[in-house]
């Protein structure tokens, strides 16, 4: 019993100093437990609260019965139909413990299994697929932005070219996804074109559903960048951000896996909507929006507990949690920057761009098209270089601390942005 008591006040301790801030290393540190122990410890407590850090007796309180055979029976059954084909009211869905779920639920089967269930009734009977392993990255330091609250960062990403063949030819056409990573909900448009403009539109629209985030990561498209032709010119994709009080982040390049939420979703939209025949881009934006609202209220996400959250559906844990989140000033419209020839001009504010960068073998990174040398013990090395446009000048940090700084001349007068500016690192 003392033993007991001794691990409960251990276990009290540890839950004390993670709400006060101490991070992970320093508690594990501290009390000399492992990371697993101290997963588990929060997990039940934010399941059970205090009551769930005391032990609990290793012998069974009871025994689940075991699954009916008629139930398992129409499990697989599903699975083959499925398989085969499927009913519109699945014509979204996979063919995996989710759509089995949703169409036993339709039938009124009962007792209806839980998805975990489900899924071991499948892996007993060799009707399962092996997910390919994602090989984690090495061990240098990758600058994460945080995602902890509620409109804390988001995800864009570009599915495209494709095509879509129809009576009246082939169309080829982009499509635009934002991601909100606490939470999982998704905003995404369609077009022809990969254009500046067009991105400008998407973000606007997205942040009518998602809020304005506070921190935005997008992979390093010429739409988004400008393509760096002019070094001091910022994009039009900046300067909405800028405008509208949002730390823009740009992907090192060629690490597009370093948005991995919406790229896992762009994998998720590709097969679930462009299976169905679209014969026009029309035809397409009715079967996306069909699809984002199955997504969003009919499709459990696995991110989100409803223990924990409230809910499984993004849709859903987005309205529970819209009144924390930033939203676009009233009457906010692009067509108010417009010129007079109908190009849009979107004036310079104040706040940050940053750049992820790994350092080249000479020592220099690339940013918006030219070459800063940071030094060459820096070979390898994640770094974050952030434009400040009203200090006119180029910050270079590694880890936190501030490296180097460059000049970084703008000629145009600046403005106060619409929207409070993000404090705090990436």
């Amino acid at each position: 019993m003392a033993g007991d008591q001794y691990e409960y006040k251990l276990r009290c301790r540890a839950l004390e100093l993670h709400r006060n801030g101490v991070g992970f290393g320093a508690i594990l540190e501290r009390l000399g437990r492992g990371r697993f122990w101290l997963a588990k410890w929060l997990r039940r407590f934010r399941e059970e609260g205090w009551a769930g850090l005391r032990s609990r007796s290793r012998a069974p309180q009871h025994r689940p019965r075991r699954t009916p055979a008629r139930v398992v029976a129409r499990v697989l059954e599903l699975r083959t139909q499925l398989e085969a084909h499927r009913p519109r009211s699945l014509r979204f869905a996979g063919i995996g413990a989710e759509a089995i779920r949703v169409e036993l639920e339709r039938r009124r089967i009962r007792p209806l299994p839980s998805l975990r269930t489900i899924d071991r009734i499948l892996q007993q009977h060799g009707s399962t697929r092996k997910e390919p392993r994602r090989r984690k990255g090495g061990g240098e330091p990758y600058p994460t932005p945080r995602a902890e609250r509620p409109g804390d960062l988001q995800q864009t990403d570009l599915v495209g070219p494709r095509h879509l063949r129809g009576p009246r030819g082939v169309t080829r056409f982009y499509s635009l996804h934002t991601l909100a990573v606490v939470g999982r909900a998704v905003a995404t448009s369609q077009g022809r074109h990969k254009s500046a403009e067009f991105l400008c539109e998407h973000f606007v629209r997205a942040w009518r559903w998602l809020g304005v985030p506070r921190v935005s990561q997008i992979d390093n498209e010429m739409a988004a960048t400008g393509g760096g032709r002019y070094p001091a010119a910022l994009s039009l994709a900046m300067r909405l951000h800028l405008l509208l009080g949002t730390h823009l982040v740009f992907l090192p390049q060629g690490e597009p896996g370093r948005n991995p939420h919406v790229e896992s979703f762009n994998d998720l939209w590709q097969e679930r909507v462009l299976r169905h025949p679209c014969p026009d881009l029309r035809a397409l934006r009715r079967t996306a929006a069909a699809f984002l609202h199955y997504y969003h209220f009919r499709k459990p996400h696995r991110a989100l507990r409803a223990s924990e959250d409230g809910t499984r559906s993004p849709g859903q844990w987005l309205e529970r949690h819209r009144g924390q989140l930033r939203a676009l000033p009233p009457g906010f419209v692009l067509d108010t920057y417009r010129a007079g020839e109908g190009q849009l001009r979107l004036p310079l504010a104040r706040g940050r761009i940053s750049f992820i960068r790994k350092v080249d073998p000479k020592g220099l990174i690339e940013i918006h098209g030219k070459a800063y040398f940071v030094g060459k013990r820096l070979t390898g090395r994640y770094v974050t270089a952030t434009i400040f446009p009203h200090r006119q000048e180029l910050v270079v940090k590694r880890a936190s601390r501030v490296h180097k700084r460059f000049p970084f001349p703008i000629s145009e007068s600046l403005v106060d942005p619409l929207l409070p500016l993000p404090r705090g690192r990436i």
